[in-house]
């Protein structure tokens, strides 16, 4: 009973004011993958599983009137998987990709019933460092792919916010690639990889 009255103390506090600014730590859990094409002749290229992702990092958001923009400052690790194989499946390749990146979204949104949200807007991103580790079957060349330092996309979603708790959950899509060339023993083709993220995060608001 004591959890049930607390539980409901916090959650109705959420409805009695909208506050003007917040500010506080968000972390949270991704599902994310690779969005391939190429022209690569003898080889084909697709999308993998999708990979557990992470972010951690801070939030701010200013309100008024039922409006907001909530800028973010995020360490984020994503990625995912990609397959390639030769047409005549003698040599097979799956790469498990991880990008660790700085993303800064900035979210502008409307709210609802003092507690609902709805939110969308540009997220621009750092890529600190990356990582590829390959399941070889049979003979394929070295493979290696060109890396953008920096991409801008976008994001799109719903939120909660029940008393101190902030509760996200956003997709995320590319407006620009993450790589664009693809090299493969010795020799370079044209490629568009793109980084597609469904995000669930937590906040905490400490003002």
């Amino acid at each position: 009973m004591l959890l049930v009255a607390a539980a409901a103390l916090i959650f109705s506090s959420g409805y009695g004011q909208d506050k003007f600014l917040r500010i506080g730590p968000k972390i949270g859990v991704s599902s994310t993958n690779l969005s391939v094409k190429d022209n690569i002749e003898d080889i084909r290229m697709k999308n993998g599983d999708a990979k557990l992702g992470f972010h951690a990092g801070v939030f701010a958001r200013l309100s008024i009137a039922g409006f907001y923009i909530q800028p973010e400052a995020l360490y984020t690790s994503a990625g995912g998987r990609v397959l390639l194989d030769s047409l005549n499946s003698v040599s097979q390749v799956t790469k498990n990709y991880t990008l660790n990146k700085f993303d800064v979204p900035v979210m502008v949104g409307a709210k609802f019933a003092n507690f609902l949200r709805v939110q969308a807007g540009p997220v621009f991103s750092m890529i600190l460092n990356h990582d590829a580790k390959e399941d070889l079957k049979g003979s394929f060349a070295e493979i290696g792919e060109d890396w953008k330092n920096a991409t801008v996309g976008y994001q799109v979603g719903l939120g909660l916010d029940i008393g101190s708790l902030i509760l996200d959950f956003k997709y995320e899509g590319n407006l620009s690639k993450v790589s664009d060339q693809i090299n493969i023993g010795g020799n370079s083709f044209s490629s568009d990889f793109r980084n597609r993220q469904l995000i669930l995060s937590l906040g905490i608001n400490l003002l």
